[in-house]
C-alpha cells in the first residue's frame, strides 16, 4: 500500500487534471473544500491537518462537491476513498 503523503500527490494530480487548482495553506478557520473563483475551480486544503487529514478533505471535495464518481479515480485512490 502506498504511504498517505503519496497519496495525497496522487490525489492532488489528479485534481489538476480534472481543471481544479489545489492550494495547501494554513488556514484560520477548520472549513477546507472547494470554490470556484475568477473563473477556476479552487480546493483549498489546512496545511495545520496531517497528510491523511487533508486527503480524506481532497475525497470529500471530489467526490461529494465535485460528483466526480469513484470509478474514474485512480485505483490507489479508488480503494481509499471507498467510504465517501
Amino acid at each position: 500500500m502506498k504511504t498517505t503523503t503519496i497519496l495525497l500527490k496522487t490525489a492532488i494530480t489528479f485534481a489538476s487534471e480534472q481543471g481544479y487548482q489545489v492550494r495547501q495553506e494554513f488556514m484560520d478557520s477548520p472549513t477546507t473544500g472547494m470554490c470556484e473563483y475568477g473563473g477556476k475551480k479552487w480546493i483549498f486544503l489546512d496545511l495545520s491537518q496531517n497528510s491523511l487529514e487533508q486527503l480524506h478533505d481532497m475525497g470529500r471535495a471530489l467526490i461529494r462537491q465535485a460528483g466526480i464518481p469513484l470509478c474514474q479515480f485512480p485505483v490507489e485512490l479508488q480503494r481509499h476513498w471507498q467510504q465517501f
